[in-house]
């Protein structure tokens, strides 16, 4: 082969495998379990509300889903996620994982806290949904959309259970808190905290009113309708790598 050819072929290579420039990368966000501002931890008496009760955590589960990242010009794009967060189960469940999101400037983060109507009734329970999960009663229900099981310590300075089980439809929350996410690069990584402890603030929630409530009867739905409130000063970005 002469010179000539040679340099044509190579030339040629080279044009063929060269790698277009990227448009999106993969993003992780990651949601960070605490109460009072203090990190989560199993069975310790370390976290007290604007009611004053001194409680613990032995379960915390919630359902993060159809997560919309909101662009500086206000363009949207929806990841259409289902996904269990488990304080006690990190590495298997507390993050959302998105693939091809644009390169592009982000302002806001929306979500649901808990399952649309659609779904908390109907369609496939796979992934997340699986009821092995034990965070569904029936389709009839629904899910169970946030859950934190525990002990408090009473009036009468007893120990007694808590067993707050957030769910049906009226229970559906949205979420939208700015951010400042610059996503230019193919692998980044959001960081979002949920404090427990803001779920039970304001309006105040006092642990001795009731201390095991299950959402499934018409007297829960007071109570259901201050945490749904609630849920908007839950969760607070803290950054991105």
């Amino acid at each position: 082969m002469s010179l000539a050819a040679m340099a044509l072929f190579f030339g040629a290579c080279k044009k063929n495998t060269k790698t277009p420039d990227a448009t999106s990368g993969n993003l992780t966000i990651q949601f960070n379990n605490v109460a009072q501002g203090k990190p989560v931890e199993y069975g310790v008496f370390k976290y007290t509300n604007e009611a004053g009760n001194l409680y613990s955590i032995s379960l915390l589960k919630y359902f993060i889903t159809n997560v919309v990242l909101i662009k500086d010009d206000l363009t949207e794009v929806k990841l259409n996620n289902y996904d269990l967060m488990d304080a006690f189960n990190t590495s298997a469940f507390s993050t959302v994982v998105a693939s091809d999101v644009p390169y592009a400037n982000y302002t806001k983060l929306k979500f649901y806290l808990g399952v649309d109507p659609t779904r908390n009734h109907t369609g496939a329970q796979d992934g997340d949904l699986d009821p092995i999960h034990n965070m569904i009663w029936t389709w009839s229900t629904g899910y169970l959309f946030l859950k934190h099981e525990g002990k408090f310590i009473n009036s009468s300075n007893d120990t007694v259970d808590i067993q707050y089980h957030l769910g049906t439809d009226r229970a559906l929350s949205t979420v939208e808190i700015p951010i400042t996410l610059n996503m230019d690069k193919t692998s980044k990584k959001m960081n979002i905290q949920f404090d427990l402890n803001n779920m039970y603030n304001s309006p105040v929630i006092n642990f001795n009113t009731d201390n095991i409530i299950h959402s499934t009867d018409v007297a829960d739905n007071a109570w259901i309708d201050q945490m749904t409130s609630n849920t908007v000063d839950a969760f607070t970005f803290i950054g991105q790598e």
